[in-house]
């Protein structure tokens, strides 16, 4: 499972020093751009700029479990729940210190940049992301 940790910045929070939900969706789109690179293994920059493909969100559910606080360090983790044709599900848990702080769940597209619409995942990286699939859900 792909993990990472990212601090609670001030520009994440609100005046009241507690971190401002849409903040969180940052975060989590810097996970998954990492995860990006070393679960599939393509960096966003060479698949954007260089092989014209993105992976937009068409499907996103959120749960809050409890409050961030400016300076937290929140752990991030991401596994794959399913792989369809041209499509990922992610499952994202973050936590603080071991304490739950919120969920979501994601569904992204494999998208031609150029055509806007989906397109079936490259073998190689299809391959990639069974791989993880398997190794996250045995």
């Amino acid at each position: 499972m792909f993990r990472a940790t990212y601090p609670l910045r001030f520009a994440h929070c609100d005046p009241a020093g507690i971190a401002y939900y849409p903040r969180y969706f940052e975060l989590c789109d810097a996970a998954i751009e990492d995860w990006t690179a070393e679960v599939i293994g393509i960096s966003r920059r060479e698949m954007h700029l260089d092989l014209g493909l993105g992976m937009p969100t068409v499907d996103l559910k959120a749960s809050f479990a409890a409050p961030s606080r400016l300076g937290d360090l929140l752990d991030i983790a991401v596994a794959v729940e399913r792989v369809g044709r041209s499509s990922v599900a992610l499952a994202l848990d973050i936590s603080c210190a071991g304490e739950a702080r919120f969920a979501v769940n994601y569904v992204q597209v494999l998208t031609s940049l150029t055509e806007s619409r989906s397109v079936p995942w490259p073998d190689h990286l299809l391959q990639r992301l069974r791989n993880a699939a398997k190794k996250e859900n045995p």
